[in-house]
């Protein structure tokens, strides 16, 4: 059989070139949650011990053009650290998040929130937020964010930001909390025969603008549109669904 030698060469390009982009799909980071306590206490100007705090005020903007953007995370609940859970919980999770888009993206990547906040606590601030969600579902009737923490960064403060390029992923540790929604709507369907079966992971990325009084808390909160993928789910059995 005769081998025509330009085909080679092409072959043996398209070969090497294919393992190049594999080489620099790889891991960039990697923060566990749960070794140390995460310092998100701020700091309130001219507050004094017995100071009567009336709550917050939180405009939060949800993104609305999401299949407009070239941006895209897919998140992957690697591990659970057991099968069976009751409600209230609090499991350890591991997650990867990867960059699945074709332009790099940054991300927030410490757990220190307290860390962004200016030297005057009285001055507006602002920064990224990386939010962790975990997800309850039964097959495909219905699913329930439970949470999962946050990541925070600001371009100013370094080694708080990460650049993700495309294919390349970061590695979470952390805990969530299993809990129902408040309206009782999950506890129904449970009872319709749908049981929570699976738990997957998903993130939210957000920039906010916080500003404190001693007494109050204003924050707008603008959600970062972006194309959201999630990996596999986990079997899970969730027991205690007494309401």
């Amino acid at each position: 059989m005769r081998f025509h030698h330009k085909t080679g060469v092409f072959l043996v390009v398209a070969v090497a070139m294919a393992g190049g982009a594999n080489c620099l799909a790889q891991e960039v980071g990697f923060v566990d949650l749960t070794r140390d306590t995460a310092r998100t206490e701020l700091r309130r100007p001219g507050s004094t011990p017995g100071t009567r705090q009336r709550g917050g005020i939180l405009a939060d903007h949800l993104c609305s053009n999401a299949a407009q953007t070239t941006d895209a995370l897919r998140t992957t609940l690697v591990s659970l650290d057991r099968a069976q859970y009751r409600v209230g919980d609090e499991p350890t999770y591991e997650i990867t998040v990867e960059n699945v888009g074709s332009a790099s993206l940054r991300i927030p990547f410490s757990p220190h929130l307290a860390d962004l906040q200016p030297e005057d606590p009285a001055e507006k601030f602002a920064y990224s937020e990386l939010r962790l969600l975990l997800w309850i579902a039964a097959d495909k009737e219905w699913s329930a964010n439970t949470g999962g923490g946050s990541l925070y960064g600001d371009e100013d403060h370094a080694d708080t930001m990460l650049t993700l390029n495309s294919g390349e992923w970061v590695r979470i540790i952390g805990k969530g909390k299993f809990v129902l929604p408040a309206d009782g709507s999950v506890v129904e369907r449970i009872h319709w025969g749908y049981a929570v079966d699976q738990a997957y992971a998903q993130v939210s990325l957000y920039g906010l603008e916080t500003l404190l009084t001693p007494t109050a808390t204003a924050t707008i909160s603008r959600e970062t549109c972006l194309r959201q993928t999630h990996g596999e789910s986990i079997p899970i059995a969730l027991i205690g669904l007494e309401q």
